[in-house]
């Protein structure tokens, strides 16, 4: 780990950016809240009732209640059981709620919602069976009703911190981020050593695209936390957001650093890489990729990864991930993809200086598929820089006829008339590309051959 991070300093100086400190990454879900065991024990495991806010009992009701007890240290279901013998419509909300507590406790979740329900029904009021609800719910996935009931909760007087912050976490995942902030402001309000509530306010900022607040919130909690991998992936996201590239990819190296990166991060890593210009460390990042792709799910962006390369004319560096595709999905690729790769191979190889041994492979393509219309116009471009002109506007000619490529073998087309002086030809083809997709530089080169009719 030591040497990983000496390596990512060192990197991280040559791209004149600031370095940062690493170390184990610990993920955050909301699910954390819910079982949260002071969050559980507070609220599932309090049985005493607040005077003049919650129903009363009777009697008869408070010494089965002292048997419940007894049982409950020892036995949460023989409790359970010995409660639903005596709730029905006429007992106190109060053994309604503790019967729910029970079952929520035991995971009979569809009948502690009843017993709830019917708490609330008996006493609409009963602040806790409110907040209990709402909490069952939230662990289901039910934001809107969670939060209603949390909702209701807090009209009722309940405003501690986890009762905001749970309102704020049904409120992100409702998309309704305004309120979501608010609700995580209050909590850091009331308890502001909480962390997940701080991370919730910076998604929530994030969210609403108020990206140098969600920075500097960020910032804070990196700092509180180094080892925190979700912190550093969101503020590369912020970054983003501010355009500003360098800086998100310190942060998506962190989480490398960390060992927390997933295809997700490396991907933008390796795409942030490439739109700066750093074609190396594209590649390697995009090697990762492969490397951790064991069900051989990554295909499309290894294959997108040495295409954009070879665009950029970085050859060295798409011929390492073209050999890497070879090893990880050769024995898995169809037809189909299995050509394009070698289409690509034939792009380095006749960049390399290997013109025979792209035209070979070209020519094998174009044996085995003759709809392959990149490897009918690269091995066009062949035969023109070999100055056989003829055979190449035959191909040309051929791609013309494939729809997807029709356009591009337009423009192909169009570039070859001219260079046999055939203005007039030229002029009616870039037409033909410009009806499919008007393009500011094809509308230049028409002007030229116009231009050039002319005279």
């Amino acid at each position: 780990m030591k040497r990983t991070l000496q390596t990512l300093s060192l990197l991280l100086l040559a791209l004149g950016l600031a370095g940062a400190a690493f170390a184990q990454a610990r993920p955050w879900g909301g699910d954390s809240i819910v079982s949260d065991p002071e969050w559980r024990s507070r609220f599932l495991g309090s049985y005493g009732f607040l005077s003049g806010a919650e129903p009363k009992v009777n009697a008869t009701e408070l010494e089965m209640l002292r048997e419940v007890l007894e049982l409950l240290k020892a036995n949460p279901q023989a409790a359970a059981a010995r409660l639903k013998g005596t709730t029905g419509n006429e007992s106190s909300a109060a053994l309604d709620f503790i019967l729910a507590n029970l079952e929520f406790q035991n995971g009979e979740l569809e009948d502690a919602k009843t017993h709830y329900r019917s708490a609330l029904k008996k006493f609409p009021d009963f602040r806790r069976a409110h907040k209990n609800l709402g909490l069952l719910l939230v662990q289901e996935g039910d934001f809107q009703g969670g939060v209603e009931h949390l909702s209701r909760a807090l009209e009722l007087g309940d405003r501690d911190g986890r009762n905001y912050g749970l309102m704020g976490y049904c409120y992100v995942n409702l998309e309704n981020y305004l309120a979501a902030e608010q609700a995580y402001r209050n909590a850091v309000l009331q308890e502001p050593d909480t962390r997940d509530w701080k991370l919730g306010l910076a998604r929530s900022l994030l969210a609403m695209e108020r990206y140098k607040e969600a920075v500097a919130l960020f910032d804070t909690l990196i700092e509180e936390n180094p080892e925190d991998s979700t912190s550093w992936m969101l503020q590369a996201n912020a970054y983003i957001g501010l355009e500003q590239p360098r800086a998100a990819a310190i942060n998506l190296e962190a989480v490398r650093a960390l060992g927390k990166a997933q295809t997700s991060s490396l991907v933008l890593l390796g795409d942030i890489y490439m739109n700066e210009g750093l074609f190396d460390l594209a590649k390697d990042t995009y090697l990762d990729v492969i490397r951790q792709d064991e069900k051989g799910a990554s295909y499309a962006t290894a294959y997108r990864a040495a295409d954009l390369l070879i665009r950029t004319r970085a050859f060295d560096e798409a011929a390492e991930i073209l050999a890497s595709i070879d090893e990880r999905y050769a024995a898995k690729l169809e037809t189909g993809e299995e050509l394009k790769v070698l289409t690509l191979k034939a792009k380095v190889a006749r960049a390399k200086g290997r013109k025979k041994e792209a035209a070979n492979l070209l020519e094998s393509i174009v044996e085995r598929d003759g709809t392959r219309g990149d490897a009918l116009l690269e091995l066009a471009s062949y035969h023109r820089s070999h100055g056989d002109v003829e055979k190449a506007l035959l191909l040309v000619e051929r791609a013309q006829n494939l729809e997807a490529f029709e356009r591009q073998a337009l423009l192909e087309h169009a570039q070859l008339r001219v260079s046999q002086k055939e203005y007039r030809e030229a002029a009616g083809l870039l037409r033909r590309a410009l009806a499919i997709r008007p393009e500011p530089r094809v509308e230049s080169f028409l002007a030229r051959v116009e231009d050039a009719i002319r005279r």
